[in-house]
């Protein structure tokens, strides 16, 4: 029994130490959000769903360490963009929200 309690005990620590580890070399290559980075990887940097920190945050999509797909990015003033992204840029649909005279601003961008 106790054995058994010590070969999974192992098991846990050895699976915590390589989550952690895997997490750690995963980058995230925009400049503000790469700082912490948990969610999915594929061949060392952020791919599919995660969230980025930094200066700045974002959650959503990435492909090849990028923003890229749906998500949200959260700059450290309050602004906030929800919306599509490709390479790590703006593109297609989405709303920007910005305070302006103390109160929330909105701009629904659409590019084509």
């Amino acid at each position: 029994m106790r054995k058994t309690a010590l070969l999974l005990g192992s098991v846990i620590i050895s699976s915590w130490f390589s989550a952690a580890w895997s997490q750690n070399n995963c980058k995230v290559l925009k400049p503000g959000i790469d700082s912490t980075y948990a969610g999915d990887c594929k061949q060392g940097l952020a791919n599919g769903q995660g969230t980025a920190t930094g200066i700045d945050r974002y959650t959503g999509e990435f492909k090849k360490g990028l923003p890229d797909g749906t998500g949200t990015y959260i700059w450290n003033n309050g602004d906030k963009y929800e919306g599509e992204w490709k390479k790590g840029l703006r593109e297609g649909t989405g709303k920007y929200t910005t305070r302006y005279n103390g109160r929330d601003s909105t701009i629904s961008e659409k590019k084509v």
